[in-house]
């Protein structure tokens, strides 16, 4: 068997490997209702990747929100997407399987995440995919979120290899500016917040509508 084309494949969660928008939508959305905020679904959708301060100020459509609300949001966000939302989640098509193969050819693979690391933890368990992940690099983990470099930089330098040997795969820009900052190869994915144009326009070398299509990319 030929070597990988990539040592190591990093891996978006939410709108990537997971369908979790519609759990993001629902927690976020009763939440901030609680709070006299009206939620727009269509801003939800295309800025959920943001870490969550950034993500709750955006949908909320109030950048004057201090720390401390932030805090008490997050913990009512956390507790009704842990409660009823998570139920709601469901790996992409396809998924599972890529996982394995990429597993079995001796790739490396991370999750890259602006997500708490105890959330990426059980929904990678609950869906039966935390026996291929091979390290989390997540929001605990880095001085500054997405789409700044550093959770990549963080990969990069916890597998030991060249940047070019990481395939950021992504379905937002705020992947694409990580990865592209980090001096990694990028892949964006169709089916996720962010149109096939906004992801080449940011770095992306390879476009793929279904995960399956990542194996010829990382293997062929």
């Amino acid at each position: 068997m030929s070597e990988p084309n990539y040592r190591v494949v990093a891996l978006d969660f939410d709108g990537t490997t997971a369908c979790t928008v519609p759990a993001i939508y629902h927690a976020a959305g009763k939440m901030l209702e609680r709070r006299g905020y009206k939620v727009d679904k269509e801003v939800v959708y295309k800025n959920f990747g943001l870490a969550l301060p950034a993500a709750f100020r955006c949908f909320a459509g109030d950048e004057g929100i201090d720390d401390a609300t932030i805090e008490e949001m997050i913990a009512e966000y956390n507790t009704i997407y842990r409660e009823e939302s998570e139920q709601l989640i469901e790996l992409f098509d396809g998924v599972a399987e890529t996982l394995d193969h990429l597993k079995n050819a001796g790739v490396k693979i991370a999750i890259a995440s602006n997500n708490i690391r105890p959330v990426i933890d059980r929904l990678t368990t609950n869906l039966g995919i935390a026996k291929y992940i091979d390290d989390v690099v997540s929001v605990e983990d880095v001085e500054c979120v997405k789409p700044a470099p550093d959770i990549a930089i963080e990969v990069i330098r916890r597998f030991g290899v060249r940047a070019d040997e990481v395939l950021v795969v992504g379905d937002s820009t705020f992947d694409m500016d990580m990865g592209r900052e980090a001096g990694c190869h990028l892949c964006g994915v169709t089916y996720g917040s962010h149109s096939p144009e906004m992801l080449c326009e940011k770095g992306a070398r390879y476009i793929i509508e279904r995960f399956a299509e990542l194996e010829k990319i990382v293997l062929e």
